[in-house]
C-alpha cells in the first residue's frame, strides 16, 4: 500500500474527527473529565456552594429567632407557625452548609420536632453560627 495514500486517509480521518468533536466540545470535555475522575486520572472538582452564604444564614436565623421570642401576646398562631417553619428551614440549610446531622426536615410539627430544633440550635451555637439562645 502506498504511504502517501495512508497519509491522505489519516488527514481525512483527523479532519472528520475534528469536525465531529468541535460542535459538541463542551459535551465531550465533560464526558472526558467524568471518565477521568472515575479512573482516578483527573482530580475531583471541589464542591461548589449550593446555598446562601453562611453569614446570611446566621443573620436570618438570629433575626427570625428574635422575632419569635419577642412576639407580643396576641400574635396570631399562624404567624408564629410561619416563623417557626422559616426558622427550621434556615436551621436545616445551616446544618447542610456545616455538614451537621439534623432531622428537622423529616419530623412532623410537634414535641419531637421542638426537641430537635433545640438540639440543632445547640449544635449551631457550638459551631459558632448562633449566639447563646438564652440571650
Amino acid at each position: 500500500m502506498d504511504v502517501g495514500l495512508l497519509v491522505q486517509l489519516g488527514v481525512i480521518a483527523a479532519v472528520l474527527v475534528v469536525l465531529w468533536v468541535l460542535p459538541d466540545w463542551e459535551v465531550h470535555r465533560r464526558r472526558a473529565r467524568r471518565w477521568g475522575r472515575r479512573l482516578g486520572v483527573v482530580a475531583a472538582e471541589p464542591p461548589g456552594q449550593s446555598g446562601p452564604p453562611i453569614e446570611r444564614l446566621a443573620a436570618d436565623a438570629t433575626r427570625i429567632r428574635s422575632a419569635i421570642r419577642q412576639a407580643p401576646s396576641g400574635t396570631p398562631a399562624a404567624r408564629i407557625r410561619g416563623w417557626l417553619k422559616a426558622y427550621d428551614d434556615v436551621l436545616v440549610q445551616a446544618c447542610r452548609a456545616l455538614d451537621l446531622e439534623q432531622r428537622l426536615d423529616r419530623l412532623p410539627p410537634g414535641v419531637e420536632r421542638d426537641f430537635e430544633r433545640e438540639r440543632v440550635e445547640r449544635l449551631l451555637v457550638r459551631a459558632g453560627l448562633l449566639g447563646d439562645p438564652r440571650r
